[in-house]
């Protein structure tokens, strides 16, 4: 009886929480570029999720559009592996790629990163404790050649042969980057969990200019997120998720919750559906399902921000597809050895 007060006066504190952040941070403005679905790219979040699922090995792929009705559509992907419990430690590792393409221009982001964290088993290994590394190598590059300038205009249409009378730096530029972070896991019961974590992103708060004599460092990037999972009906489950992300003068809140339906007595084969809301950016609309090791989720932006009469209120689409392998691990049957004498 103590246990579950515990538990229940837990999860009220981390609500508590939750809410004085939000309350606290109402009014601020969301960052461009970015996952919706940020519970389903975890090595992009926080480094010490590396390793956090049950399984052995875990592929992630994302895919995010967006602004495909107001100019050239910003595509991102992501793409990842990790792999848990390296030879029965408490060492987890595996490697992200990240790669962002935008405008006009091309401007581009190509990141690789190889994750690294520590598992703390608490008490009964109901809780785990996770510390997280990611060291990564990052390109960024522009075409400069299909953009156009007012002085390429003859007075009438575009003209390419005139010079657009620009003064262009380098198009491209590469540095290294690290990013930390710490997590916490508490399962309390079946299919009742609660979860936090912070990261700090652009540790080394790299160049970012392509001009000599000019100075950009990347600032670091804050990410604070929390969520849980509880059992309230034999068939369902609801999952509330919050993410604060603070970098210089951009603020991100991203809020909301999806309903999980289990079509079966276990973990195999279950649906989603979900609503979440940015502030002052969009609201989106989430969809999913597992089937045995598969997971899929699907989720649509819709612009509620000032681009909302260009955009017809149209975000973007995303994608997340996730599989967990498992090791086979034959049942081992003992059996009584038969005396000598028989």
């Amino acid at each position: 009886m103590g246990n579950k007060k515990s538990h229940i006066s837990l999860i009220k504190t981390l609500t508590i929480i939750i809410i004085s952040m939000l309350s606290i941070h109402a009014k601020l403005v969301s960052q461009d570029i970015h996952f919706s679905q940020f519970f389903n790219s975890p090595l992009n979040l926080n480094p010490s999720l590396t390793g956090n699922f049950i399984g052995d090995i875990r592929l992630v792929a994302n895919q995010r559009t967006q602004w495909s009705s107001v100019t050239t559509p910003y595509v991102t992907f992501a793409l990842s592996g990790e792999y848990r419990n390296i030879y029965n430690t408490s060492l987890n590792a595996g490697l992200s790629i990240f790669h962002d393409k935008a405008g006009d221009s091309q401007f581009s982001t190509l990141q690789i990163g190889v994750p690294i964290s520590y598992t703390l088993y608490v008490n009964d290994s109901s809780q785990t404790v996770q510390f997280g590394l990611q060291p990564s190598f990052v390109q960024r590059s522009i075409n400069y050649d299909d953009l156009r300038f007012d002085n390429q205009y003859d007075g009438t249409v575009y003209n390419s042969s005139l010079g657009n009378g620009e003064t262009f730096g380098t198009n491209g530029r590469n540095y290294f980057n690290l990013h930390a972070g710490i997590s916490w896991n508490y399962l309390f019961a079946q299919r009742k969990s609660v979860n936090a974590g912070f990261a700090v992103h652009n540790l080394t708060q790299p160049e970012q200019s392509f001009f000599s004599g000019e100075s950009i460092p990347l600032k670091h990037r804050y990410t604070f997120h929390a969520g849980t999972d509880l059992k309230v009906h034999n068939n369902f489950d609801v999952l509330p998720r919050v993410m604060l992300g603070y970098q210089y003068n951009y603020k991100e809140i991203i809020m909301g919750g999806s309903l999980r339906y289990h079509l079966n007595n276990g973990n195999y084969r279950n649906l989603y559906g979900g609503i979440y809301y940015r502030n002052s950016d969009a609201a989106y609309l989430t969809a999913g399902i597992d089937y045995h090791n598969f997971h899929f989720k699907v989720s649509y932006d819709i612009n509620v921000s000032s681009l909302e009469v260009a955009s017809n209120n149209r975000g973007g689409f995303e994608f997340a597809l996730i599989y967990i392998f498992e090791k086979y691990r034959p049942i081992i049957k003992r059996y009584k050895a038969c005396p000598n004498y028989i």
